[in-house]
């Protein structure tokens, strides 16, 4: 019960500020500049150097998931017991929410407020699917190479992510939820995000059949 604790608690926390780091740059942004490319470079920026440094922190206490899909990726190749994916799950879903509200009352907005931001079309959930895929691939792929390897490649793909992908790369289903709650820039209408869920849901499981094919079979 001790070690459930410890990962509730570390997956909460990095979730949390996650989503703090996200909404909260992009809040920032608005308040600074009318230019949508430089608010994107300023979210872009904080992301990217935000996940190095929670996962950093986090991978040797709970693998510093903070995302749905990746615990269940973990779980569907035996890297997280199945007992403990709800414990991941609900820590993540609990943090990001809690992330968005304090973001909010930060800048001064409504703790908790929809957004009207819509993000829809095949093209958009096209690209979630790849964002998704690609993210899960890597972490798959830099893990032998250590948790500085893993917290880099991760911040510097979704970094890459912001730019290639028209759907911003969320790839993370509690980051969409919680991007539901914020009326800014990096918000997501709640009509739209049913649809990146499972944009994100398709991306994570080619993303499990690649990695067991490339990574986890033994030669």
């Amino acid at each position: 019960m001790k070690n459930k604790s410890r990962y509730f608690l570390a997956e909460l926390l990095g979730s949390c500020f996650l989503v703090m780091i996200i909404v909260g740059s992009g809040l920032m942004a608005e308040n600074l500049t009318d230019d949508i490319a430089v608010m994107l470079i300023a979210n872009t920026i904080a992301t990217g150097a935000g996940l190095f440094v929670l996962i950093t922190v986090f991978a040797d206490v709970s693998g510093a998931h903070f995302n749905p899909f990746v615990s269940i990726a973990m779980t569907i190749t035996g890297k997280l017991k199945r007992k403990l994916l709800p414990f991941y799950i609900i820590a993540q879903l609990v943090g990001c929410l809690i992330g968005v509200g304090l973001a909010n009352f930060f800048f001064e907005h409504e703790i908790y407020e929809l957004s009207t931001k819509s993000r829809d079309g095949i093209y958009i959930l096209t690209s979630e699917v790849i964002a998704t895929l690609g993210l899960i691939v890597i972490i798959f792929g830099s893990m032998k190479s250590g948790k500085i390897a893993v917290a880099a490649s991760v911040g510097l793909y979704i970094t890459a992510g912001y730019w290639f992908t028209s759907s911003t790369s969320f790839a993370n289903p509690a980051v969409a939820i919680a991007r539901t709650f914020t009326e800014s820039f990096t918000g997501i209408s709640y009509l739209n995000t049913p649809y990146y869920i499972i944009a994100e849901l398709v991306g994570m499981l080619i993303a499990v059949f690649i990695a067991k094919k490339l990574f986890l079979e033994k030669n």
